[in-house]
């Protein structure tokens, strides 16, 4: 739909390039986006479970690639309008999250948490519909 043409677009090229139309490229964005559906499915459920105490060194190790995917989402838009390489940045966290999930039993919910909503407020600026969807899923009444 409309958000994945819009990932598609902004992801593609640089702002002051033109963009070179790519049904692979619409493809790889369709994938993209239902991989951030079903992490943060799987999150949200992980969060629920109620897993508390101090956080794993790799849990630490995945926290810490949060906050600087956010640094780098942060400066790519207020200072450069980096769209593409801001996007891809989100592209490295979700595949973190993935990496995560694969080899740990649990995750702590606090952390679950943190990671769902801040990749919702991250792509929301790209990908406006899904991720209002998904920010209702995780139980927020109030728009993204």
């Amino acid at each position: 739909g409309a958000d994945t043409a819009r990932l598609f677009i902004l992801f593609a090229a640089p702002v002051d390039r033109d963009l070179d139309w790519s049904d692979q490229g619409v493809e790889g964005s369709y994938r993209f986006l239902g991989r951030v559906w079903r992490i943060v499915d799987a999150y949200n459920e992980e969060g629920k479970k109620k897993v508390t105490g101090e956080l794993t060194k790799d849990e630490f190790a995945l926290r810490r690639e949060l906050h600087r995917v956010i640094k780098k989402v942060t400066e790519d838009l207020d200072n450069n309008f980096n769209f593409n390489t801001a996007i891809s940045a989100i592209m490295e966290l979700v595949n973190a999250m993935y990496a995560h999930k694969d080899k740990a039993e649990t995750i702590n919910s606090a952390l679950a948490n943190e990671l769902t909503h801040s990749l919702l407020l991250l792509l929301a600026p790209f990908v406006p519909h899904m991720t209002e969807e998904l920010w209702h899923e995780l139980g927020e009444t109030t728009s993204i």
